[in-house]
């Protein structure tokens, strides 16, 4: 095996979900600290870069909008000449799919290492065991092991920046909402692309009303997808409804800010790992076992253990297969509630 001091120039290929984006970069991180002279290049989706473009760690992203612009073969071709152009000699990929394997293929680096449940994985270099129920970032960074002057250590904080208008705004609106920095913040985040993995509106609304009757500031957060479901919360609970209004890096500033966060199983967890906020995760028809538990002393997990329908899918659904979705409306929001007053030494 060589060194990963070897490589001049690596490059890093996630173009899965958010959350899965936000869980490489400590991957992105322990590579930094162990090869700080390395150029590195991380390939993300437009969704992900922003995020991608905080971390200190990183010195170039490229944004592959493999949906849109950059679809089918052609795009593949051309991240692969941006990565030809800035001579990268090496590529580990945390994504699994073939469209990242064809990536490494056509890219052709002097190394390449992937998972060996990645689509075509005879193409990389090396491949490493994929642990189904080791947590993602450990699986991440498993692919070091690819290395010969790797050895295991602890998982690294992820170094963060933020523009200073991004600051600015938070601090704003902020200010402008009568939220006091001596006052504490709940972060709610109910969206999911999965429907299956969202709490009930009106559960999430029970919630932020027994919060209130704390003092606690509630701030409904995510995208401008999530703006009617969040229009829902507020209306029946009084929290604030700030989706669609504070992109990736303020959404993380805010976090910083804030005393929790609590939300499904989806990206928000990560984010909120990310900057050491506390966070409350709920749990229905996906299970932490499979890798994506929030991480941290000051984080709680909150899932049905006794069905025996569940987990039914490492992603989720649009419906549930039963037609009950049990795994969700039997979780009551005192229960949510009485989690969040340990986090919050209430």
């Amino acid at each position: 095996m060589k060194r990963i001091e070897t490589y001049k120039h690596i490059a890093i290929i996630q173009t899965a979900f958010l959350g899965d984006v936000a869980l490489s970069l400590y991957l992105t991180q322990k590579i930094r600290n162990i090869h700080p002279n390395s150029e590195i290049t991380f390939v993300t989706t437009p969704s992900g870069s922003p995020l991608v473009a905080c971390s200190t760690a990183v010195d170039n992203v490229i944004t592959y909008d493999k949906r849109g612009l950059q679809t089918g073969l052609r795009g593949i071709k051309f991240i692969s000449s941006l990565l030809k152009d800035k001579k990268v000699d090496c590529i580990i990929s945390p994504h699994k799919s073939l469209r990242s394997t064809l990536l490494t293929f056509i890219t052709k680096p002097e190394f390449s290492v992937s998972f060996y449940r990645s689509a075509l994985s005879v193409v990389y270099s090396k491949r490493i065991k994929y642990f189904e129920h080791q947590h993602e970032i450990e699986r991440n960074i498993s692919l070091m092991n690819a290395f010969s002057d790797y050895t295991v250590s602890d998982i690294p904080t992820v170094e963060l920046e933020f523009d200073e208008d991004d600051i600015s705004y938070i601090d704003y609106k902020l200010y402008g909402t009568g939220i006091r920095e001596d006052e504490k913040i709940v972060l709610v985040a109910p969206g999911s692309i999965w429907k299956t993995k969202r709490w009930g509106e009106l559960y999430y609304a029970r919630l932020c009303n027994l919060l209130k009757d704390l003092k606690c500031k509630v701030i409904l957060i995510g995208s401008k997808d999530d703006w009617e479901l969040c229009s829902g919360i507020s209306v029946n609970s009084g929290a604030f409804n700030w989706a669609g209004e504070t992109s990736i890096p303020k959404t993380l500033v805010l976090m910083k800010k804030s005393s929790l966060t609590i939300t499904n199983d989806s990206s928000p967890t990560h984010f909120a790992g990310l900057v050491g906020c506390p966070v409350i995760t709920i749990f229905g028809p996906t299970s932490p076992k499979f890798g994506f538990a929030p991480r941290g002393e000051k984080s709680k997990v909150i899932e049905l253990h006794n069905l025996k329908c569940k987990p039914c899918t490492i992603h989720g659904s649009h419906t549930c297969p039963i037609k009950t979705h049990d795994c969700m409306i039997h979780i009551n929001p005192k229960t949510v509630f009485e989690q969040a007053l340990e986090l919050l030494n209430l």
